[in-house]
Protein backbone atom coordinates (compact mmCIF):
# COMPACT_ATOMS: atom_id res chain seq x y z
CA UNK A 1 0.00 0.00 0.00
CA UNK A 2 1.06 3.37 -0.78
CA UNK A 3 -0.33 6.43 1.16
CA UNK A 4 -1.01 9.61 -0.39
CA UNK A 5 -0.07 13.07 1.93
CA UNK A 6 -1.04 15.99 0.09
CA UNK A 7 -1.56 19.69 1.55
CA UNK A 8 -4.83 20.69 3.10
CA UNK A 9 -6.36 24.03 2.07
CA UNK A 10 -9.39 25.78 3.39
CA UNK A 11 -12.65 27.35 1.90
CA UNK A 12 -14.97 29.42 3.36
CA UNK A 13 -13.66 32.07 6.09
CA UNK A 14 -10.77 29.99 7.28
CA UNK A 15 -10.59 32.38 9.93
CA UNK A 16 -10.54 31.87 12.84
CA UNK A 17 -10.54 29.55 15.95
CA UNK A 18 -9.32 28.65 18.95
CA UNK A 19 -7.96 25.70 20.56
CA UNK A 20 -5.83 24.70 24.07
CA UNK A 21 -7.49 21.73 25.06
CA UNK A 22 -8.87 18.47 23.48
CA UNK A 23 -6.96 16.47 21.43
CA UNK A 24 -7.81 16.84 17.47
CA UNK A 25 -8.84 13.36 16.17
CA UNK A 26 -10.35 12.15 12.78
CA UNK A 27 -11.56 8.53 13.23
CA UNK A 28 -14.01 5.39 11.89
CA UNK A 29 -14.16 2.56 10.69
CA UNK A 30 -13.51 1.00 7.31
CA UNK A 31 -16.23 0.41 4.71
CA UNK A 32 -16.73 -3.68 4.32
CA UNK A 33 -16.74 -5.35 0.94
CA UNK A 34 -20.22 -7.24 -1.01
CA UNK A 35 -19.87 -9.24 -4.03
CA UNK A 36 -23.11 -9.24 -6.63
CA UNK A 37 -23.87 -11.92 -8.78
CA UNK A 38 -20.67 -13.38 -9.37
CA UNK A 39 -21.07 -15.80 -11.84
CA UNK A 40 -18.13 -18.06 -11.88
CA UNK A 41 -18.63 -21.25 -10.94
CA UNK A 42 -15.28 -21.62 -8.89
CA UNK A 43 -17.18 -18.46 -6.84
CA UNK A 44 -18.21 -21.33 -3.57
CA UNK A 45 -18.94 -20.44 0.11
CA UNK A 46 -15.43 -21.03 0.25
CA UNK A 47 -13.97 -18.76 -2.13
CA UNK A 48 -16.22 -15.84 -1.01
CA UNK A 49 -15.31 -16.13 2.42
CA UNK A 50 -10.84 -15.80 1.02
CA UNK A 51 -12.08 -13.18 -0.65
CA UNK A 52 -13.95 -11.38 1.49
CA UNK A 53 -11.15 -11.67 4.20
CA UNK A 54 -8.39 -10.78 1.86
CA UNK A 55 -10.43 -7.57 0.38
CA UNK A 56 -11.43 -6.24 3.45
CA UNK A 57 -8.01 -6.89 5.15
CA UNK A 58 -6.87 -4.76 2.36
CA UNK A 59 -9.20 -1.70 2.36
CA UNK A 60 -8.76 -1.92 6.58
CA UNK A 61 -5.33 -1.29 6.05
CA UNK A 62 -5.36 1.35 3.44
CA UNK A 63 -8.32 2.92 5.21
CA UNK A 64 -6.19 2.78 8.47
CA UNK A 65 -3.40 4.05 6.78
CA UNK A 66 -5.09 6.82 5.17
CA UNK A 67 -6.50 7.93 8.35
CA UNK A 68 -3.42 8.41 9.66
CA UNK A 69 -1.97 10.79 7.41
CA UNK A 70 -5.41 12.72 7.59
CA UNK A 71 -4.54 12.88 11.38
CA UNK A 72 -0.69 13.50 10.77
CA UNK A 73 -1.30 16.42 8.17
CA UNK A 74 -4.24 18.04 10.17
CA UNK A 75 -2.19 17.42 13.41
CA UNK A 76 -2.14 21.38 13.92
CA UNK A 77 -5.80 21.46 14.94
CA UNK A 78 -4.63 19.73 18.03
CA UNK A 79 -3.10 22.81 19.65
CA UNK A 80 -4.94 26.28 18.36
CA UNK A 81 -3.54 28.79 21.58
CA UNK A 82 -2.58 31.37 19.46
CA UNK A 83 -5.20 30.90 16.43
CA UNK A 84 -7.65 31.29 19.69
CA UNK A 85 -6.10 34.54 21.28
CA UNK A 86 -6.00 36.27 17.88
CA UNK A 87 -9.78 35.98 17.72
CA UNK A 88 -10.41 36.98 20.98
CA UNK A 89 -8.30 39.91 20.21
CA UNK A 90 -10.37 41.00 17.18
CA UNK A 91 -13.76 40.51 18.72
CA UNK A 92 -12.50 42.63 21.33
CA UNK A 93 -11.37 45.56 19.07
CA UNK A 94 -14.88 45.14 16.94
CA UNK A 95 -16.44 46.56 20.11
CA UNK A 96 -15.68 50.13 18.92
CA UNK A 97 -18.56 50.11 16.08
CA UNK A 98 -20.34 53.05 16.34
CA UNK A 99 -17.84 54.76 18.33
CA UNK A 100 -17.87 58.57 18.81
CA UNK A 101 -14.24 59.42 19.46
CA UNK A 102 -14.59 62.12 16.57
CA UNK A 103 -17.18 63.85 17.98
CA UNK A 104 -16.17 63.72 22.24
CA UNK A 105 -18.54 67.22 23.11
CA UNK A 106 -22.02 68.07 22.29
CA UNK A 107 -25.13 70.23 23.07
CA UNK A 108 -27.46 67.15 23.66
CA UNK A 109 -27.26 64.13 22.37
CA UNK A 110 -25.93 62.42 19.55
CA UNK A 111 -26.87 59.19 17.89
CA UNK A 112 -24.97 56.93 15.68
CA UNK A 113 -24.90 53.78 13.79
CA UNK A 114 -21.93 52.29 12.48
CA UNK A 115 -19.98 49.22 11.37
CA UNK A 116 -16.53 48.13 12.46
CA UNK A 117 -14.14 45.89 10.92
CA UNK A 118 -11.43 44.26 13.20
CA UNK A 119 -8.20 41.92 12.59
CA UNK A 120 -5.18 40.76 14.83
CA UNK A 121 -2.75 39.79 12.72
CA UNK A 122 0.71 38.18 13.16
CA UNK A 123 2.22 41.20 11.06
CA UNK A 124 1.52 44.29 9.04
CA UNK A 125 4.17 42.62 6.27
CA UNK A 126 1.88 41.53 3.20
CA UNK A 127 4.29 38.48 2.68
CA UNK A 128 3.18 37.45 6.21
CA UNK A 129 -0.23 36.22 4.73
CA UNK A 130 1.28 34.59 1.86
CA UNK A 131 -0.53 30.39 1.74
CA UNK A 132 -2.26 31.70 4.80
CA UNK A 133 -5.66 29.70 3.99
CA UNK A 134 -3.17 26.99 3.51
CA UNK A 135 -1.45 27.55 6.92
CA UNK A 136 -4.85 27.67 9.16
CA UNK A 137 -6.03 24.47 7.92
CA UNK A 138 -3.19 22.75 8.24
CA UNK A 139 -0.90 24.46 10.62
CA UNK A 140 -4.06 25.11 13.08
CA UNK A 141 -2.37 27.50 15.04
CA UNK A 142 -1.91 30.61 13.19
CA UNK A 143 -2.19 34.11 14.98
CA UNK A 144 -4.71 35.83 12.85
CA UNK A 145 -7.70 36.50 13.76
CA UNK A 146 -10.57 38.39 12.20
CA UNK A 147 -14.36 40.32 13.97
CA UNK A 148 -16.55 42.30 12.54
CA UNK A 149 -18.91 44.68 14.90
CA UNK A 150 -22.34 46.40 14.30
CA UNK A 151 -24.24 48.43 16.56
CA UNK A 152 -25.91 51.76 17.97
CA UNK A 153 -24.63 54.38 20.26
CA UNK A 154 -26.88 56.93 22.27
CA UNK A 155 -24.90 59.45 24.29
CA UNK A 156 -26.54 62.37 26.10
CA UNK A 157 -25.02 65.65 27.65
CA UNK A 158 -24.90 64.80 31.61
CA UNK A 159 -24.21 68.34 32.19
CA UNK A 160 -26.90 68.56 34.18
CA UNK A 161 -25.77 66.54 36.79
CA UNK A 162 -22.22 67.54 36.50
CA UNK A 163 -20.88 70.11 34.58
CA UNK A 164 -18.77 68.45 30.94
CA UNK A 165 -20.27 64.32 31.49
CA UNK A 166 -20.97 62.56 29.03
CA UNK A 167 -22.88 58.69 29.35
CA UNK A 168 -23.74 56.59 26.34
CA UNK A 169 -25.46 52.69 26.09
CA UNK A 170 -24.38 50.69 22.80
CA UNK A 171 -26.31 48.32 21.39
CA UNK A 172 -25.42 45.64 18.05
CA UNK A 173 -27.02 42.48 17.35
CA UNK A 174 -26.42 39.93 13.93
CA UNK A 175 -27.45 36.86 13.14
CA UNK A 176 -26.98 35.46 9.41
CA UNK A 177 -26.28 31.78 7.63
CA UNK A 178 -24.11 31.58 4.22
CA UNK A 179 -23.21 28.95 2.09
CA UNK A 180 -19.88 27.90 4.57
CA UNK A 181 -20.64 30.39 7.25
CA UNK A 182 -22.83 31.25 10.06
CA UNK A 183 -23.16 34.04 12.59
CA UNK A 184 -25.25 35.09 15.55
CA UNK A 185 -23.22 38.19 17.27
CA UNK A 186 -24.41 40.69 20.05
CA UNK A 187 -22.99 43.92 21.17
CA UNK A 188 -23.72 45.55 24.22
CA UNK A 189 -21.72 48.19 26.45
CA UNK A 190 -22.05 51.53 28.60
CA UNK A 191 -19.51 54.61 28.83
CA UNK A 192 -18.84 57.56 30.13
CA UNK A 193 -17.23 60.70 29.07
CA UNK A 194 -15.54 63.98 30.99
CA UNK A 195 -14.15 67.15 29.22
CA UNK A 196 -11.28 67.38 30.94
CA UNK A 197 -10.72 70.81 28.25
CA UNK A 198 -13.15 72.68 26.99
CA UNK A 199 -13.64 73.24 23.05
CA UNK A 200 -12.17 76.40 22.01
CA UNK A 201 -12.81 78.53 18.58
CA UNK A 202 -10.73 79.87 15.49
CA UNK A 203 -12.61 82.95 13.89
CA UNK A 204 -14.67 80.39 12.46
CA UNK A 205 -12.75 78.33 10.46
CA UNK A 206 -11.78 76.06 13.16
CA UNK A 207 -13.01 74.41 16.31
CA UNK A 208 -10.70 72.63 18.70
CA UNK A 209 -12.95 70.25 20.91
CA UNK A 210 -11.02 69.99 23.84
CA UNK A 211 -9.97 67.19 25.54
CA UNK A 212 -12.37 64.09 26.66
CA UNK A 213 -11.20 61.27 28.88
CA UNK A 214 -13.70 58.35 28.35
CA UNK A 215 -14.07 54.86 30.34
CA UNK A 216 -16.89 52.22 30.40
CA UNK A 217 -17.99 48.15 30.13
CA UNK A 218 -18.76 46.57 26.68
CA UNK A 219 -19.35 43.12 25.79
CA UNK A 220 -18.98 41.03 22.48
CA UNK A 221 -20.29 37.82 22.21
CA UNK A 222 -19.76 36.19 19.24
CA UNK A 223 -21.10 32.59 17.72
CA UNK A 224 -19.51 31.47 14.53
CA UNK A 225 -19.13 28.30 12.07
CA UNK A 226 -17.40 27.76 9.58
CA UNK A 227 -16.71 25.03 7.30
CA UNK A 228 -13.47 23.57 6.57
CA UNK A 229 -12.53 21.87 3.37
CA UNK A 230 -9.30 19.89 3.39
CA UNK A 231 -8.32 17.47 0.46
CA UNK A 232 -8.60 14.08 0.09
CA UNK A 233 -6.62 11.53 1.51
CA UNK A 234 -5.88 8.33 -0.55
CA UNK A 235 -4.01 5.06 -0.50
CA UNK A 236 -4.11 2.07 -2.92
CA UNK A 237 -6.14 -0.95 -1.86
CA UNK A 238 -4.68 -3.81 -4.15
CA UNK A 239 -7.06 -6.21 -4.24
CA UNK A 240 -5.20 -8.36 -6.67
CA UNK A 241 -2.26 -8.86 -4.74
CA UNK A 242 -3.92 -9.80 -1.67
CA UNK A 243 -5.69 -12.58 -3.52
CA UNK A 244 -3.07 -14.30 -5.82
CA UNK A 245 -0.74 -14.03 -2.57
CA UNK A 246 -3.02 -16.87 -0.90
CA UNK A 247 -3.60 -18.44 -3.85
CA UNK A 248 -2.37 -22.15 -4.32
CA UNK A 249 -0.69 -23.27 -7.96
CA UNK A 250 -2.45 -24.84 -10.48
CA UNK A 251 -6.36 -24.58 -11.12
CA UNK A 252 -7.00 -22.39 -8.12
CA UNK A 253 -5.13 -20.01 -9.36
CA UNK A 254 -6.55 -19.88 -12.56
CA UNK A 255 -10.31 -19.52 -10.88
CA UNK A 256 -8.99 -16.60 -8.53
CA UNK A 257 -7.59 -14.69 -11.24
CA UNK A 258 -10.84 -15.18 -13.65
CA UNK A 259 -12.80 -14.04 -10.84
CA UNK A 260 -11.00 -11.31 -9.90
CA UNK A 261 -11.25 -9.91 -13.90
CA UNK A 262 -14.86 -10.52 -13.27
CA UNK A 263 -14.93 -8.45 -10.25
CA UNK A 264 -12.71 -5.42 -12.27
CA UNK A 265 -9.34 -6.62 -10.96
CA UNK A 266 -7.89 -8.35 -13.81
CA UNK A 267 -4.52 -7.96 -14.80
CA UNK A 268 -3.26 -4.35 -15.82
CA UNK A 269 -6.39 -3.20 -13.86
CA UNK A 270 -5.49 -0.15 -12.05
CA UNK A 271 -5.76 -0.75 -8.16
CA UNK A 272 -8.19 0.68 -6.00
CA UNK A 273 -7.84 3.48 -3.66
CA UNK A 274 -9.42 4.10 -0.07
CA UNK A 275 -10.31 7.63 -0.51
CA UNK A 276 -11.20 9.60 3.02
CA UNK A 277 -12.10 13.45 2.57
CA UNK A 278 -12.26 14.94 6.18
CA UNK A 279 -15.30 18.06 5.96
CA UNK A 280 -15.66 19.15 9.72
CA UNK A 281 -17.13 22.52 11.18
CA UNK A 282 -15.46 24.82 13.41
CA UNK A 283 -17.80 26.41 15.45
CA UNK A 284 -16.52 29.52 17.71
CA UNK A 285 -18.16 30.66 20.96
CA UNK A 286 -16.42 34.00 21.88
CA UNK A 287 -17.57 36.33 24.63
CA UNK A 288 -14.98 39.63 25.58
CA UNK A 289 -15.58 42.33 28.30
CA UNK A 290 -13.37 45.20 27.41
CA UNK A 291 -12.97 48.18 29.83
CA UNK A 292 -11.95 51.30 27.30
CA UNK A 293 -9.33 53.99 28.91
CA UNK A 294 -9.08 56.75 26.37
CA UNK A 295 -8.27 60.30 25.60
CA UNK A 296 -10.25 62.00 22.74
CA UNK A 297 -9.33 65.61 20.93
CA UNK A 298 -10.48 66.75 17.27
CA UNK A 299 -10.41 69.65 15.41
CA UNK A 300 -13.58 71.05 13.36
CA UNK A 301 -12.69 72.33 10.12
CA UNK A 302 -14.88 74.87 7.79
CA UNK A 303 -17.90 75.56 10.12
CA UNK A 304 -17.50 71.24 11.15
CA UNK A 305 -17.68 70.45 7.26
CA UNK A 306 -14.36 68.49 8.00
CA UNK A 307 -13.39 66.73 11.26
CA UNK A 308 -10.46 65.73 12.67
CA UNK A 309 -9.46 63.25 15.51
CA UNK A 310 -6.83 61.98 17.31
CA UNK A 311 -6.88 60.15 20.52
CA UNK A 312 -4.75 57.35 22.64
CA UNK A 313 -5.92 54.96 25.05
CA UNK A 314 -5.67 51.27 26.19
CA UNK A 315 -8.02 48.49 26.51
CA UNK A 316 -8.30 45.98 28.98
CA UNK A 317 -9.85 42.85 27.91
CA UNK A 318 -11.14 39.86 29.12
CA UNK A 319 -13.44 36.57 28.45
CA UNK A 320 -12.80 33.85 26.48
CA UNK A 321 -12.79 31.80 23.02
CA UNK A 322 -14.13 28.27 23.03
CA UNK A 323 -13.88 26.14 20.05
CA UNK A 324 -15.55 23.06 18.85
CA UNK A 325 -14.50 21.10 16.13
CA UNK A 326 -17.12 18.50 14.60
CA UNK A 327 -17.98 16.49 11.46
CA UNK A 328 -19.43 13.56 9.66
CA UNK A 329 -18.11 12.46 5.90
CA UNK A 330 -17.86 9.48 4.03
CA UNK A 331 -14.77 7.09 3.06
CA UNK A 332 -14.91 5.81 -1.02
CA UNK A 333 -13.52 3.05 -2.38
CA UNK A 334 -12.24 4.77 -5.75
CA UNK A 335 -11.48 3.06 -8.91
CA UNK A 336 -14.26 -0.16 -9.93
CA UNK A 337 -16.37 0.42 -12.39
CA UNK A 338 -18.25 -3.15 -11.82
CA UNK A 339 -21.41 -3.26 -9.70
CA UNK A 340 -20.41 -6.78 -9.27
CA UNK A 341 -17.86 -5.08 -5.68
CA UNK A 342 -19.77 -3.27 -3.65
CA UNK A 343 -18.48 -1.64 -0.19
CA UNK A 344 -20.85 -0.38 2.78
CA UNK A 345 -20.28 3.63 3.22
CA UNK A 346 -18.24 4.25 6.44
CA UNK A 347 -18.40 7.29 8.05
CA UNK A 348 -15.57 9.57 9.30
CA UNK A 349 -15.71 11.81 12.41
CA UNK A 350 -13.82 14.51 13.23
CA UNK A 351 -13.48 15.76 16.55
CA UNK A 352 -11.78 18.11 18.81
CA UNK A 353 -12.46 21.13 21.06
CA UNK A 354 -10.18 23.74 23.08
CA UNK A 355 -10.12 27.52 24.40
CA UNK A 356 -8.42 30.36 25.02
CA UNK A 357 -8.51 33.99 25.86
CA UNK A 358 -7.94 37.62 24.30
CA UNK A 359 -4.71 39.52 25.66
CA UNK A 360 -5.37 41.44 28.65
CA UNK A 361 -3.67 44.65 28.00
CA UNK A 362 -3.55 46.88 24.29
CA UNK A 363 -2.07 49.90 23.87
CA UNK A 364 -4.10 51.78 20.94
CA UNK A 365 -3.78 54.70 19.06
CA UNK A 366 -6.95 56.66 17.05
CA UNK A 367 -7.53 58.73 14.30
CA UNK A 368 -10.48 59.62 12.19
CA UNK A 369 -11.78 61.44 9.04
CA UNK A 370 -15.51 62.90 9.58
CA UNK A 371 -17.26 64.63 6.98
CA UNK A 372 -20.72 66.91 8.34
CA UNK A 373 -23.63 69.38 7.55
CA UNK A 374 -25.21 70.53 10.19
CA UNK A 375 -26.22 67.53 13.07
CA UNK A 376 -25.68 65.12 9.95
CA UNK A 377 -22.20 63.17 10.35
CA UNK A 378 -20.42 60.61 8.56
CA UNK A 379 -17.35 59.45 10.28
CA UNK A 380 -14.46 57.11 9.29
CA UNK A 381 -12.36 55.86 12.71
CA UNK A 382 -9.28 53.84 12.35
CA UNK A 383 -7.67 52.40 15.29
CA UNK A 384 -4.17 50.90 15.58
CA UNK A 385 -3.78 48.76 18.29
CA UNK A 386 0.13 47.84 19.40
CA UNK A 387 1.36 44.23 17.85
CA UNK A 388 -0.06 44.48 14.65
CA UNK A 389 -3.82 45.00 15.38
CA UNK A 390 -6.42 47.15 13.51
CA UNK A 391 -9.88 48.43 13.40
CA UNK A 392 -11.18 50.67 10.86
CA UNK A 393 -15.02 51.41 9.94
CA UNK A 394 -17.44 53.78 8.83
CA UNK A 395 -20.08 55.75 11.40
CA UNK A 396 -23.22 57.42 10.45
CA UNK A 397 -24.07 60.28 13.37
CA UNK A 398 -26.99 62.75 14.29
CA UNK A 399 -25.14 65.40 16.61
CA UNK A 400 -27.31 67.96 18.51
Amino acid sequence: MHGSKPGPSASGLALLTAANGNAFKIDGSAPQVHFNGISNPAFTEEMRDFFEARMNGEVKAAFDTSLADANRSLSGFGSQKDLARAMANANAYASNAATLQGYPNYDRFAFSGGFMMAVQAPSFDPSAYDGIADKISGEGDVYLGVAAGIGFNLGMNCGFLVPGLYANVKYGALSKTFDDYAIDYKLFGFGVNYNLLQPKSFVGLAKWRGISIGTGFYMQMDELSVKIKVDTFRTDAKFREAVMAGAAAGSDSTDKEAILAEMGYGPGSDDAQVAINPVFKMGLDIATFTVPLEANTAVALFWGIINLNFGLGMDLNFGNAKVLLKGDSEADIEGNSTSKVTFDPATVTVDGSGENGPSFARLRAMTGLGLGLGPVKIDIPIIYYVKSGAAFGITGAFVW
